[in-house]
């Protein structure tokens, strides 16, 4: 019986470029339920495309680990519609995208939503959970 050695290896992780986006769709279900199954899986989800998955070694449905210095979340990757950019990746803004956002506004007052850096790799563990996000009180 050999050693697995995969299980030593680290996943490999890629850089990319992030842009959030606002959704009718999510937003109407953050109203209804932010704790609710639909809410998470309208926002706990980043949106790649057919490229850059094949690329990554990626397939839709896989989760995702995405890390940068000011946070690490698991999300589920789905394939966007449209040819994107190469390296280039969308994300509904919510919980989920703003635990990568930086809160270093530059002098500006408002974050950076639109071009956040970070490394994607697949991840082992659950989408995080928004109780993890967010402290209710």
């Amino acid at each position: 019986m050999g050693i697995d050695i995969g299980k030593f290896l680290k996943n490999p992780e890629y850089e990319i470029k992030i842009t959030t986006y606002r959704d009718i769709f999510q937003a109407e279900a953050l109203e209804r339920d932010r704790f609710g199954e639909e809410y998470r899986k309208l926002s706990a989800a980043i949106m790649m495309s057919k490229n850059d998955m094949k690329r990554m070694g990626f397939k839709p449905g896989d989760r995702v680990k995405l890390t940068n210095d000011n946070g690490s979340i698991v999300v589920e990757l789905r394939e966007s519609k449209r040819e994107e950019p190469g390296g280039v990746a969308f994300m509904v803004n919510s919980p989920w995208s703003n635990a990568l956002v930086s809160g270093d506004t530059g002098g500006r007052g408002i974050p950076e939503f639109k071009n956040i850096s970070a490394m994607i790799s697949l991840a082992k563990e659950e989408v995080t959970t928004i109780e993890r996000l967010i402290i209710v009180r």
